[in-house]
Order: C-alpha cells, then sequence, then structure tokens
C-alpha cells in the first residue's frame, strides 16, 4: 500500500511538471516500414512488384509547447529501404534492384492538440524532414543505375498522430521523400515509410 501510494505521489508530481513545462526534451525508438515507390515499370516496361523492408529508428525529440500548439523537432539515426523485383515469368532477364540505406533525419513538425489534458493529450502534426545519407548498401544490375546514382541528402514531408499519457509518449507516421536519384538519371525513386515509435520525456 505505502509503494502505492509513493507511486502515485511520484506520477502526479511529475506529471504537474510536464504539464507546467514550455520546452519538453526526450528520447524515442520505433520501428518502421518503407517501400520505394520507382518508375522502374514505365522507364523498362516491365512490370516490378514492390516489396516492403523493415527496420528501427532512435534519436531524441524537442517540443516547444504553445498552448494548443506546438513545434517539435527531432534527429534520430533511420534505416530505410525496399526491394524493387521484375514479376518473375518465362522471359523474366531483369535483377532486383535492392535499396538499403542508412540516414541521419531531422524532422521539423508543427502540431496540435486535438485534446491537451494534464493526463493524457492526443496529438496531430505534420512537416518536412531532412534526411542525410550516411551509409549506402544499394545492389542491382539495371545499367545505369548505382550507388553513385543516389543523392547523399534529401527532403521529405511527414504527418502523423500521437499521444502523451504522464511522460510517454506514442507515434505513428507515414514520411514520404522527394526523389532520392539524381536528377541527371532516368530512374526515379521515392521511399514511403511507415513508422511507429515510443519515447520517454525527461523533462
Amino acid at each position: 500500500m505505502k509503494r502505492i501510494i509513493l507511486i502515485t505521489i511520484y506520477l502526479t508530481i511529475t506529471q504537474m511538471l510536464y504539464s507546467q513545462s514550455v520546452v519538453n526534451l526526450g528520447v524515442k525508438y520505433g520501428q518502421n516500414n518503407s517501400v520505394m515507390m520507382t518508375n522502374f515499370e514505365q522507364l523498362l516496361e516491365y512490370p516490378f512488384n514492390e516489396e516492403q523492408y523493415d527496420s528501427y529508428h532512435v534519436g531524441a525529440f524537442a517540443r516547444l509547447n504553445l498552448k494548443r500548439f506546438y513545434l517539435q523537432p527531432e534527429i534520430y539515426f533511420n534505416n530505410k529501404g525496399g526491394i524493387v523485383a521484375p514479376v518473375e515469368t518465362e522471359n523474366a532477364t531483369l535483377s532486383a534492384a535492392r535499396f538499403k540505406y542508412q540516414t541521419v533525419d531531422i524532422p521539423l513538425l508543427a502540431g496540435l492538440y486535438a485534446i491537451n489534458r494534464p493526463h493524457f493529450k492526443l496529438r496531430l502534426n505534420v512537416g518536412p524532414v531532412y534526411s542525410y545519407v550516411t551509409a549506402n548498401n544499394f545492389l542491382t544490375d539495371l545499367s545505369a543505375l548505382d550507388k553513385e546514382s543516389f543523392l547523399s541528402h534529401y527532403m521529405g514531408m511527414q504527418f502523423g498522430a500521437g499521444l502523451d499519457i504522464y511522460f510517454i509518449t506514442l507515434d505513428a507516421r507515414i514520411e514520404q521523400s522527394a526523389n532520392i536519384i539524381n536528377s541527371s538519371s532516368n530512374y526515379e525513386a521515392i521511399n514511403r515509410v511507415f513508422l511507429i515509435s515510443a519515447g520517454i520525456k525527461l523533462f
């Protein structure tokens, strides 16, 4: 009984501090599912399938609270990719393109508190994300397409929703990049990523 009372007091005081804070800082970890959307089928005049790639991201966030609105910059390490493979038929001679790369992502989200209670918040957010590619493990035999064809950095957009329960944050978002292949190439590839994450507000 004593332990329950102490935990209740701790959570109440902690949430009071968070609810009154103009700025929050925290850490987060999540899973993501990505798929590459390309123009391979139109360019090569052959049907391709787009297969998903599952991985994770980890990083930190800050939040500037402005009553019903907020700004949330983040920085995290991410793993993205996908497989674009020709449909297997007797005449299939093209190889699959395997995208797998790591980025440092920096989103800047503008958000709205749809529900803004001391112990529970429902958030909606949208904003741009800058991605810097730190490693690129791209494999394919497609003509005129190799690692050098890919941009070292690119922009995208994110939108989604989140929950705050005491000091725990939960988020679900969709990210869509701009074309990640150099404009000098005829190939195009856009990475669409679904991200879910859990975080802790440190203060």
